[in-house]
């Protein structure tokens, strides 16, 4: 299936936990230790302060199956921030030789535009994102810097998912402007920024030069912000 197409319980709330945090799992003595999620927390921590983002876990953890251990969304000024934790290495660097990249070398973020109808951030951004790790994964799709993901249906899942209609049908992803890049204990980290698009602008991407497509709509919202209304 798709990772576009999940079921509606695949919405992390049904298949996670709402933590309400960005703190990892408890650790125990002996457990290691969270060292690159805590380099991606004190990345967020640079921009947001000791904001407490919404937090949700994915069921059942990284460590049993899951691609994603968890994402973050942090109030921007008229955004949610989404990013997310497990397509790097979160712990103990007991990965091997990966060319100095943790994990897989990157995260996904998300810059969805707030329209002022919920309080928090809204649910449906963290399952799209978890279905696009899983996919990526399952696939063995190393995403990175200009990627282009041709859907056909609505980036936001609709109608199988709670989010809403919308003409945004393909993703492009490109370095995150804020978050960039950072070194962890385990390597190095790019936050990779989930960029949604119309069907004429993926037409651009594919014609043209898919720099020229993100540097244009850079210069319309340097912070490349998701606005999914129709």
């Amino acid at each position: 299936m798709p990772w576009w197409r999940g079921r509606r319980d695949d919405a992390a709330t049904a298949n996670g936990s709402d933590d309400g945090g960005a703190d990892g799992p408890p650790l125990d003595d002996g457990e290691p230790t969270a060292c690159g999620w805590d380099a991606i927390d004190a990345a967020c921590q640079r921009l947001y302060g000791d904001q407490t983002p919404r937090h949700v876990g994915y069921s059942p953890g990284r460590a049993f199956g899951s691609v994603l251990q968890g994402c973050s969304a942090y109030r921007a000024d008229n955004h949610w921030h989404y990013v997310t934790y497990g397509l790097s290495n979160l712990f103990d660097d007991d990965e091997g030789d990966n060319d100095g990249l943790s994990g897989w070398g990157y995260e996904l973020t998300w810059r969805v535009r707030d329209t002022g109808a919920e309080a928090e951030a809204p649910a449906w951004p963290f399952a799209i994102l978890q279905r696009l790790a899983k996919w990526a994964s399952d696939s063995g799709v190393l995403l990175a810097e200009g990627s282009r993901l041709a859907i056909g249906t609505p980036v936001t899942g609709y109608p199988h998912t709670d989010g809403p209609d919308t003409p945004l049908v393909a993703v492009l992803l490109a370095t995150d402007p804020e978050l960039g890049e950072i070194d962890t204990p385990n390597g190095r980290v790019r936050f990779l920024q989930f960029v949604a698009v119309d069907a004429e602008a993926l037409a651009r991407a594919r014609e043209e030069n898919l720099a020229a497509v993100l540097d244009h709509l850079r210069a319309e919202d340097p912070l490349l912000v998701t606005s999914v209304g129709t």
